[in-house]
């Protein structure tokens, strides 16, 4: 299972790093969910303290399943906002990794992956 905390915390490095990277745009993709303005640079610090604190874990002795909570509650999140977005079938952006994408089938995919690599650790904790 160590494999498969890494290489989701790996995943939420690179998640955090692209939204570093372009934070503005990140802010302003979360208007999709209605946070514009101070409450959407609330919500982005948010995610972004959320991820590296996940990651944190992952990387960390913390017990298998303090770190699999920690990850599937992400997933669940992170997958929840897909399928809305998803769902609203509107013009939609996710700029999950820095780089703005239209919401998909895909993007809601990688979500669904972060939530299925969670309960996998919590499943077989280590």
């Amino acid at each position: 299972m160590i494999v498969v905390r890494y290489a989701l915390g790996l995943v939420l490095v690179l998640a955090v790093a692209g939204k570093l990277r372009d934070p503005r745009g990140f802010r302003d993709s979360l208007g999709a969910f209605g946070l514009r303005g101070a409450v959407g640079t609330a919500a982005a610090g948010a995610v972004v303290a959320v991820e590296v604190g996940t990651a944190a874990l992952l990387f960390s002795p913390a017990p298998g399943l303090v770190a699999g909570v920690a990850a599937t509650v992400l997933g669940a999140g992170f997958t929840a906002a897909q399928t809305y977005l998803v769902a609203a079938g509107g013009p939609a952006a996710c700029q999950c990794f820095g780089v703005r994408e239209p919401v998909s089938w895909r993007t809601w995919a990688r979500a669904a992956a972060v939530l299925a690599l969670g309960l996998l650790l919590l499943a077989v904790p280590a």
